[in-house]
């Protein structure tokens, strides 16, 4: 069966996407919301028992998955506990290598390598920007949305009203992903009390040079 192409942008893009969020949590005191573990172990949560991950194998492999409740997906695991099942259908063995050794269920499963994202037909979704992948922000409007409601929330609790982030400091932190500033975060966050420098190092954790 042969591989369908997914709509989804480079790795280093998502890189620098999920970096911001990491950066922007951290420093509001929600590490576990997003964070990596080093610079080939990337978590999302999104708080309501939907998770992503990236592991990234090497400089040209990585595998994208997780859990969605939209997801069409399901993993198998035969009686040995080796992954198997239409997520992995047609796919080259190298996706199976994150999946060793999990417990979690697994609905979403894509691989990166020459240069793009790839999943099998069986696991397809008419639009992965839209849903399907635990509301990771893979754009640059669904990392705004995702920014302005933790700012929105934690505002709110300050005592700050509806003080709302600036989408160009959003867009700019998300271009910076690894390489953020602590000037670009405050752009960000603004009057809320929160601890830049962690969110600086959050973001850090997703250099490739960290790993």
């Amino acid at each position: 069966m042969e591989l369908a192409v997914a709509d989804l942008p480079p790795l280093d893009v998502l890189r620098g996407r999920w970096a911001a969020a990491a950066a922007v949590v951290a420093a509001l005191g929600f590490p576990g919301a997003a964070h990596a573990r080093d610079a080939g172990a990337w978590r999302w949560d999104d708080g309501g028992g939907n998770w992503a991950e990236v592991a990234v194998l090497d400089a040209d492999r990585a595998v994208l998955l997780g859990w969605d409740r939209t997801a069409r997906g399901s993993l198998s695991r035969r009686p040995d506990g080796e992954p198997t099942g239409e997520l992995l259908t047609g796919a080259p063995d190298w996706w199976a290598q994150p999946l060793r050794g999990r417990t979690e269920d697994v609905a979403f499963l894509l691989g990166w390598s020459s240069g793009r994202w790839e999943r099998v037909p069986a696991d397809l979704q008419p639009d992965l920007r839209s849903g399907g992948l635990a509301g990771l922000p893979v754009d640059a409007e669904q990392l705004y949305g995702m920014v302005d409601s933790y700012v929105e929330g934690v505002a709110d609790d300050q005592g700050l009203g509806d003080w709302r982030t600036p989408w160009p400091a959003v867009a700019a932190l998300g271009q910076a992903g690894p390489d953020l500033t602590v000037e670009q975060l405050a752009d960000v966050l603004g009057p809320l009390r929160a601890d830049l420098p962690t969110g600086v190092v959050a973001a850090r954790r997703f250099s490739p040079a960290a790993g």
